[in-house]
């Protein structure tokens, strides 16, 4: 058990030291709890539940709850490879950030030189932090590969439909009420900002390598998962390292640790790094 202990210490620090490299990006802790049913061979039932923070772990990012469905459609004699399906369904609560926009103004004049154009502060806009709901529907197909007891490859292709909610959040105009004195900023107007309801969907295609250590509970692993807007446009990486460790000889209790580096061309989610904890009962 001290041992195990050190292990799983060693690993969060080596995950935690990997995700202070950038310090440009977000940096964001997330935390899975989840349990899965076996119905019968090659059919089993998942519910899980997710908590992840942003803003350098400040604030909440998103809670999360959901389930899915698995079942095995092919599985060849020597149990090397097998194909399975899963349907699943989730909903978010999504934290977005307050957002400040500096605005500017111009002024333009004309000298001996020419024609000249002055940009001067003015004040900013302040859109206030907000929560905003959405689910999401995924199905997948997975091929798995096991050449050896020690080795595992997957691929998983996944068409994943989100309808984002209908919300709204306040903006507050802070203007100044004289140019020359910055500390003149008052109140001018509050409006409302409106978020339309909106659906997307993405096919996301998933590598995973895994390799089992011999007589050891640990089970290193790394994923690319690469996701491809497909009612609108965007890209959107995934790079994973982790394990898994069993904690028990009958594998009913599983702990996930891993660092997870995102990057996506779209808006709607930060660009960073997650540090990753989850656990999973098998029954």
């Amino acid at each position: 058990m001290n041992k195990m202990k050190r292990l799983l210490s060693l690993l969060v620090f080596s995950l935690s030291l990997l995700a202070s490299f950038a310090q440009s990006d977000d940096f964001g802790m997330d935390f899975m709890l989840g349990a899965e049913k076996r119905i019968r061979p090659g059919m089993s039932f998942s519910v899980e539940g997710e908590a992840r923070t942003q803003d350098n772990t400040r604030k909440m990012e998103r809670w999360t709850v959901g389930g899915s469905f698995d079942m095995r459609l092919f599985q060849n004699g020597k149990k090397t490879f097998n194909l399975k399906a899963s349907v699943g369904w989730k909903y978010m609560w999504r934290y977005n950030l307050k957002e400040i926009t500096n605005k500017y103004g111009e002024d333009t004049y004309t000298t001996t030189d020419g024609t000249v154009t002055e940009t001067y502060y003015k004040g900013y806009n302040e859109k206030k932090s907000y929560w905003r709901g959405r689910h999401r529907t995924s199905v997948s197909l997975a091929a798995t590969y096991k050449p050896n007891k020690r080795w595992s490859f997957q691929l998983k292709e996944t068409f994943q439909y989100t309808h984002f909610c209908k919300d709204s959040t306040t903006v507050d105009k802070y203007r100044l009420e004289d140019e020359d004195d910055p500390t003149s900023l008052y109140l001018k107007s509050t409006s409302t900002k409106d978020y339309p309801s909106k659906d997307r969907t993405v096919l996301r295609s998933k590598l995973t390598a895994q390799y089992n250590i011999r007589h050891c509970p640990v089970n290193p692993y790394a994923s690319v998962d690469y996701g491809c807007g497909l009612n609108y446009t965007t890209n959107k990486w995934k790079f994973t390292v982790g394990t898994d460790i069993n904690l028990a000889k009958n594998k009913q209790h599983k702990l996930d640790v891993f660092y997870r580096f995102i990057t996506e061309s779209d808006d709607e989610d930060p660009n960073g790094h997650l540090i990753g904890l989850g656990y999973k009962f098998k029954f």
